[in-house]
């Protein structure tokens, strides 16, 4: 199948692209980071995958979808980009920061989605969301908000495409040591709410909570493959698969 997965070349994005690339799938991996795509290509062809890197920042609201829409035949598109946005409380954090989050966390999942069932005859959508969106994450809201928001856009396209062979479905990896968690554990600071949540996301690995990227990645790679296409519209977590 070919896969298109954005924000794929780092941290969990990568993950993901190297169980996809490892089951002989072909990718497509966007982002913004032009020398970390690169990389990313270099790495992959020398393991034997079928694999096409393209520059689409998510924060300009067109750069993905015009890019799917000049590929063609896609099968399936991870929605896996997304910045962490701004700490504090909410009426203190910068505005436009604040707002950023959405037009990348949201906007770009939203236009990248639609682009790809504008050009797809079947396959399935997988928005990469958070426990965050689900539940709450104080002091930094503009991610936790934006990602409720891509539940219910998933919840929404599911039912607008149950006419079409197209699945749409959320899929929380859980808290997994990279990226934003690992940042989050990691970070030193001097600003007491970002000491809050680092200090939170660091009782949560010392808690055994954290899932195994491994695990976390193969259950993207099920989804990938269509074995819950039958759930469409709802949530996949490592506890559910």
């Amino acid at each position: 199948m070919r896969v298109l997965v954005t924000g794929g070349a780092e941290e969990l994005g990568r993950a993901f692209c190297e169980v996809l690339g490892a089951q002989g799938h072909q990718l497509v991996i966007t982002g913004r980071d032009e020398h970390a795509l690169d990389l990313a290509e270099a790495d992959f062809r020398a393991k034997g995958v079928d694999v096409e890197t393209h520059v689409a920042d998510l924060g300009d609201p067109h750069a993905t979808g015009k890019l799917i829409e000049s590929l063609g035949n896609l099968d399936v598109l991870v929605n896996n980009g997304a910045l962490g946005g701004p700490v504090g409380p909410t009426w203190e954090v910068d505005e436009s920061d604040w707002w950023h989050t959405f037009e990348v966390n949201l906007r770009g999942t939203a236009f990248a989605a639609n682009a790809a069932i504008r050009t797809m005859s079947s396959g399935r959508i997988i928005d990469v969301i958070s426990n965050a969106g689900v539940h709450r994450w104080p002091y930094v809201t503009a991610y936790s908000v934006s990602k409720a928001a891509v539940i219910k856009l998933t919840e929404n396209l599911a039912i607008e495409l149950k006419h079409l062979p197209i699945a749409v479905l959320s899929y929380d990896p859980g808290m997994v040591d990279i990226g934003l968690m690992r940042r989050g554990a990691d970070m030193e600071s001097q600003d007491p709410h970002q000491q809050r949540v680092s200090k939170w996301a660091r009782s949560q690995r010392a808690a055994g909570r954290f899932t195994p990227v491994e695990q976390s990645a193969d259950l993207l790679a099920r989804i990938v493959s269509g074995e819950f296409d039958h759930l469409s519209g709802g949530l996949i977590t490592p506890a559910s698969g």
